[in-house]
């Protein structure tokens, strides 16, 4: 697949703010006419092509629509399909004036406030904003979604729905949260304690649509639920519907849409029954604009092709900003996406259609989720998500909610800069992607037991590819210790997270080629997988540089039994995994069911390795003990089939371990370089110092003459990994906002007390 360009259109149209729909959207001649002018909505230039198109006038060159600087308000989506398309040498671009901000908007803007009490203001969005009754007012929320009517937009900030605690912005892991004080009875699905004045709990009770966000047992999956009932006597929450997984105490709660909890700038409340926003500014309303999310989507694009919106900024929508729906060579480019509720763009299928040189932060879900090919025949999409900076999303759905989602055959992630998020950074699916020149920092910051990269729980999801990548700063954050019953819970960080989570028996992945820093809970996690290679990548202060794990066993099991068997047999029989064009494709696959039930024929090899402290014990949820800091971390390994060799190791002259344990043998042990080398391990592997050309800075090229290189290593394109400057680009310079995080575990301590009588 190659990088879309731009094209020289032949025709050009012209779109303003202040233009006008009956004139011909051509910018007028010298002496000429008033008719010539530019049109003032994007539906009458749309229709103006669709005219050319049906009376063979389209131009061979094909058609630009340029759109002048200013702010268009949609009161529908901009919808765009087949008679829509261009042609090859012919392409229709949409773009903005060189220059010039587009601000394409899916938001109402709200005025006529009037003071309330304390600082909040009011309006009636129904009289005010000019909405229509199917619009905000009409919008019955679902009480399991983060958005229960719309969202508020302050200078174009998202501002919080009214919740208690309050959000402290200071907090690097949003701790700013209350904490399950206890369940009434085991197994809880619905009803919880919590440490709360009865004033407080009684205004709770009064909310007609009050819910809360909750973590109800694992720091890897949270969701939104209405609030049936509160008792203020006893201090119990009861949910309007079952949590995911049963509640356990000392986990993370928020209550939101209450109004008696509107109390700190920022913060808004809706009241339905009267159409009134209440709303605290976090500044002087004088001169700032307000804007409620309105629209779903900015822009719905299915069935065309050879098309290109370049250049806008989309903004404020309550799902997906921009969607793609099947098609050919569609893209968006060099576009900012923010404050959507759901994702910055959605593609659903088609080839060769994606999403380049975007700028896209301050989404409530995630970045980019697309699809494309064939699974089932292994034919590829080609579609991609390239050269886009990826930043502060996930602000309401926390988790899988990943910078870029990928899911079908054949698709690309390439040069992307992607970080500061709660949980993913790239969630896979599917065959034959490849993961590529992308640089990832600083995510995974609200939750554990996750992975920047992260696949799973398919075992004919193989052929994915992942390299050149540059990983650091990934540690992690959750739930540690604590008896609700003394008042103390306790979270950390680092706390059990991986750059690359090859989870629940994911096979069949090379990973080559990466640069992994300052990783303290194992660089590579792989849990359970057969046929996974990881070569030729640098590894510093990762503890350690890989783990490997056996869980294919319990995967057998049914369903009923507490496994996910029924599941995977059935994923294996969708794709005809025992025969063309899987079984060629991915030979050792036809016998996943019959053959041994361990992590076989996984290869470690050709990999540089550095860490100087000896203080952490890594895989081990990072706690500090001197002497544990491990190069493999491998356990139920198979050791007829596992390659371990030519690895390039430097521990500042401290002693190398290994904990390893073959197939079901005794108890884990940890053991040194030596009795290693004895089981057949890291025989030609050396101990040397890499030789990097600045690792203070972390530069971790390697300088000519390095042993590494007597191995076998070849270099890695570390000049090449991240963003680049192209004319699609949507900005440059690019603020990097890098951060050196701390390996130490640092362990933070909330007191129930401190959320009691007048705690906010």
């Amino acid at each position: 697949m190659s990088d879309p360009k731009p094209a020289r259109s032949g025709a050009d149209l012209h779109v303003t703010v202040n233009g006008n729909d009956a004139w011909s959207g051509l910018l007028p001649a010298p002496n000429a006419t008033r008719t010539n002018g530019p049109f003032a909505t994007l539906e009458r230039a749309r229709d103006e092509i669709r005219q050319w198109k049906h009376s063979g006038r389209f131009p061979a060159g094909g058609v630009t629509v340029y759109l002048g600087g200013g702010t268009y308000p949609l009161d529908r989506p901009f919808a765009l399909g087949p008679d829509d398309s261009g042609t090859e040498a012919g392409p229709v671009v949409w773009r903005a004036v060189e220059g010039q901000q587009v601000h394409i908007t899916g938001g109402k803007r709200i005025a006529g406030w009037t003071p309330f009490r304390d600082g909040i203001l009011r309006a009636d969005v129904r009289a005010r904003a000019g909405v229509r009754p199917q619009g905000l007012d009409a919008l019955r929320g679902d009480p399991t979604s983060p958005i229960l009517s719309f969202e508020l937009f302050f200078d174009g900030r998202r501002m919080d729905l009214t919740r208690w605690p309050n959000h402290d912005p200071s907090d690097p892991h949003d701790g700013t949260w209350a904490y399950i004080a206890g369940v009434p009875s085991e197994p809880a699905w619905t009803t919880f304690n919590v440490i709360a004045d009865k004033a407080r709990l009684a205004a709770w009770a009064a909310a007609s649509d009050a819910q809360v966000h909750i973590f109800p047992r694992y720091d890897w999956s949270d969701q939104y639920i209405g609030i049936e009932h509160v008792n203020p006597d006893s201090g119990t929450i009861t949910l309007a519907s079952k949590t995911s997984y049963d509640i356990a105490p000392g986990r993370r709660f928020i209550v939101r849409n209450v109004l008696a909890e509107l109390d700190a700038p920022g913060e808004w409340y809706f009241d339905r029954a009267a159409n009134v926003v209440y709303f605290k500014p976090p500044a002087p309303i004088e001169g700032h604009e307000v804007w409620a999310s309105h629209l779903d989507n900015l822009v719905v694009i299915e069935g065309a092709e050879h098309l290109m919106l370049r250049g806008f900024v989309l903004e404020c929508c309550r799902g997906d900003a921009a969607i793609i729906r099947g098609g050919r060579n569609v893209s968006l480019a060099a576009c900012t996406i923010r404050n959507a509720g759901a994702y910055g763009a959605r593609i659903d299928g088609g080839t060769e259609n994606g999403v380049v040189g975007c700028d896209v932060s301050e989404t409530g879900g995630g970045g980019v989720t697309f699809s494309g090919g064939d699974r089932k025949t292994l034919t590829p999409g080609n579609n991609y998500v390239l050269n886009c900076h990826i930043h502060h999303y996930g602000r309401l759905r926390k988790c899988y909610s990943g910078a870029a989602n990928i899911s079908g055959c054949g698709n690309r992630i390439a040069h992307n800069l992607i970080h500061d998020a709660p949980h993913n950074a790239i969630l896979l699916h599917g065959n034959d992607h490849v993961i590529e020149f992308n640089e990832i920092h600083d995510v995974v910051q609200e939750t554990q037991d996750a992975g920047a990269f992260y696949m799973g729980r398919d075992w004919s999801e193989r052929g994915n590819v992942i390299r050149y990548n540059s990983f650091h700063d990934i540690y992690g954050y959750g739930f540690l210790s604590g008896d609700p019953a003394t008042g103390v819970v306790r979270y950390a960080s680092p706390k059990f997270v991986w750059p690359v989570y090859l989870d629940d028996n994911a096979s069949g992945t090379l990973v080559y080629g990466n640069v992994f820093y300052r990783c303290p809970n194992a660089a590579v996690m792989i849990g359970g997988g057969k046929d996974n290679v990881v070569e030729n990548n640098v590894f510093v202060e990762c503890y350690p540089a890989v783990h490997v794990d056996a869980r294919w066993e319990g995967f057998f099991k049914p369903d009923s039994l507490g496994g996910v068997g029924d599941y995977m047999r059935r994923e294996l029989a969708a794709v005809n995994y025992d025969q063309p064009p899987y079984s060629t494709a991915y030979p050792t696959l036809p016998h996943a069911l019959d053959e041994e039930r361990l992590p076989a024929r996984n290869r470690i090899a050709r990999n540089v390795i550095s860490y100087a402290r000896d203080d952490i014990r890594g895989f081990d949820e990072g706690a500090q003990a001197p002497g544990i800091a491990m190069l493999w971390h491998l356990i139920d390994y198979d050791p007829a089939s596992t390659v371990v060799d030519s690895n390039l190791v430097w521990h500042f002259g401290q002693p190398v371990r290994v904990q390893e344990r073959p197939f079901l043998q005794g108890d884990p042990q940890t053991i040194s370089r030596e009795a290693w080398q004895a089981k057949g391990y890291d025989k030609a592997s050396r101990i040397a110092e890499p030789g990097f050309v600045d690792p203070a800075n972390d530069d971790y090229r390697l300088r000519d003459g390095s042993p590494a290189f007597a191995l076998g290593f070849e270099r890695i394109p570390i000049d090449q990994i991240g963003l680049y400057r192209d004319e699609l680009r949507a900005s440059w310079p690019v603020d990097r906002a890098e951060r050196r995080g701390d390996l130490s575990r640092m362990v933070y301590t909330y007191r129930l007390s401190d959320l009691g009588p007048g705690a906010r």
